[in-house]
């Protein structure tokens, strides 16, 4: 397809750097012969307006600090907050600590020692499919979500995306009708879930629960179709399997079976997944309210696969198509 071969040079508007699309989908951009370090005001303006078009960046060959990470991660979203959204305190870098240390192995460098990357279970042999902080209870998901590689393993260590706004353009009209007006409920009592190999089915009895009172009090309600901002012309799903209770008035059992439908029907079809394999240096900038995106298991490599992780606070509020939420 065209798009697999387009190369696009914006020198004649005094931009530098040039894009294709070698991930097999036209929602997924790299970008190459630049450097996020040495940015003029207006080629941020260009890079914001790519993003505003094209949900996931790759930047290639970039030389970064985590803190650096931080800093041109805040380029893409001007409502950005300095919150700390991740909860990996043990790898959480001190001079950035919106930055975390993930993967596998062990990192003593960015004034932490000998700080070994804990991942559970859930995450040793299956890619597992989610939305970034979707369904926590009192965060707003964030926008730019990115991923800086570090150390990448001689085999393995890549990572899938997934477009949820074709997603949506996907459904049929009736289906359209149906989930516009669907509502999710996410409860995490167990927050390490057990998934089958298709990276979102469930196969631990999630709809057990401590008690009603505990539920009502802990549950996270979310419409399955948003705008991903309030500028936004163009409806996208939100969902993340791994935190999904049920959707209302549907029993979980029934819940769970409708959303395998929907992810495997609509969201993990033909042209709408890329692959990305990583390379050392490698920076990957996408909207987390517009893409849904795999981990990478843990037990396909041997090495160590060491990479910064960002998920940036924000203000910018998603808008629903109903006002009851």
């Amino acid at each position: 397809m065209f798009f697999l071969f387009l190369f696009l040079h914006f020198l004649s508007n005094g931009y530098s750097f040039t894009i294709d699309f070698p991930y097999g989908v036209n929602f997924m951009a790299k970008v190459s012969k630049i450097n996020l370090l040495k940015l003029h005001e207006e080629e941020k303006q260009e890079l914001r307006f790519l993003f505003k078009t094209t949900p996931v960046l790759v930047f290639e060959n970039q030389d970064l600090t985590p803190k650096q990470h931080f800093q041109v991660s805040t380029y893409f979203d001007k409502n950005h907050l300095d919150d700390i959204m991740h909860p990996f305190k043990e790898t959480m870098v001190p001079d950035a600590p919106q930055v975390a240390i993930r993967g596998r192995g062990t990192i003593n460098n960015y004034g932490l020692e000998n700080a070994l990357i804990r991942n559970s279970k859930a995450f040793k042999y299956n890619e597992l499919w989610h939305q970034d902080l979707v369904g926590i209870k009192n965060v707003l998901p964030n926008v730019v979500s990115s991923m800086y590689m570090i150390k990448t393993p001689e085999k393995g260590g890549s990572t899938k995306f997934a477009s949820l706004e074709n997603a949506y353009e996907n459904l049929s009209l009736l289906h359209k009708h149906i989930y516009e007006s669907t509502i999710a409920i996410y409860y995490s009592k167990n927050i390490f879930p057990e998934f089958d190999f298709t990276g979102y089915g469930r196969i631990d009895k999630f709809w057990e629960k401590e008690s009603e009172e505990e539920y009502i009090k802990n549950r996270v309600i979310t419409p399955l179709v948003i705008y991903p901002d309030e500028s936004s012309t163009k409806k996208s799903i939100m969902l993340t399997p791994n935190r999904l209770f049920k959707f209302k008035d549907i029993s979980p059992f029934d819940s769970h079976e409708r959303m395998r439908h929907l992810m495997k029907n609509y969201v993990l079809v033909n042209d709408n997944v890329g692959n990305l394999d990583y390379k050392e240096k490698d920076l990957v900038i996408f909207n987390n309210r517009k893409v849904i995106h795999t981990s990478t298991p843990t037990e396909q490599y041997e090495e160590d696969r060491i990479m910064s992780l960002l998920f940036l606070g924000t203000k910018t509020p998603m808008k629903f198509l109903h006002n009851s939420l």
